[in-house]
């Protein structure tokens, strides 16, 4: 139970960029199938997947998938209204998700007093999205969860968020691998998708 509220307490840091209020964050369904499986996400005008391990499944802690014991959520997160996401440079978009890290940063620090150290961040692109990694460790007192990892890009009007909880300091790096892995299979589409029938699709 207390893995549970560390992890939930973590994720609960996700918000709205430059919003004030609690957000309605999205979490991308999880599809499953003999040979593979995916997480997917069906927008009323644009839609994303995500390949992951057929041996991907619920986790016992709400709104997180467990692939190979490591758990994981993929979330989407409103960009702020006031910003026009039509038009986008990747200067515009590296401003936009370094506003969102530090936003999500205050908001840990001050808003949930949990304290943090050792952040780093790298720039990527992967089938021409820019993404931001970026991580930081946890207080050795909280016990639980050593480091939080995050790879975050800009999907349309929508920040696209995947993040792991590290227990271990030796599993730093296959959870990140875990993460530009799934980043890296990422295909959108300009249309709502069925994903009744995706799963229909994939169970065969």
């Amino acid at each position: 139970m207390r893995l549970i509220s560390a992890v939930i307490l973590l994720s609960t840091a996700i918000r709205a960029v430059g919003q004030t209020a609690p957000a309605d964050n999205v979490h991308a369904s999880l599809l499953t199938g003999k040979k593979k499986s995916l997480i997917a996400y069906a927008g009323q005008s644009h839609s994303f997947t995500l390949e992951v391990a057929p041996t991907a499944k619920p986790s016992d802690v709400p709104g997180f998938i467990t692939v190979n014991k490591q758990i994981f959520q993929s979330t989407l997160v409103p960009v702020d209204k006031s910003i026009d996401v039509n038009s986008l440079t990747p200067a515009r978009e590296q401003d936009i998700l370094t506003g969102y890290m530090n936003f999500e940063l205050s908001y840990y620090k001050k808003k949930l007093h949990q304290n943090y150290s050792n952040l780093s961040t790298q720039w990527i692109t992967l089938q021409n999205l820019i993404f931001l990694i970026w991580y930081f460790d946890i207080p050795q007192d909280q016990k639980l969860i050593s480091r939080q990892i995050y790879v975050s890009t800009i999907f349309y009007d929508q920040i696209l968020d995947l993040n792991a909880p590290v227990f271990h300091p030796e599993d730093a790096g296959k959870a990140r691998a875990l993460l530009l892995r799934l980043a890296g299979t990422i295909k959108t589409y300009d249309t709502h998708l069925d994903l009744a029938a995706l799963q229909k699709k994939l169970s065969k």
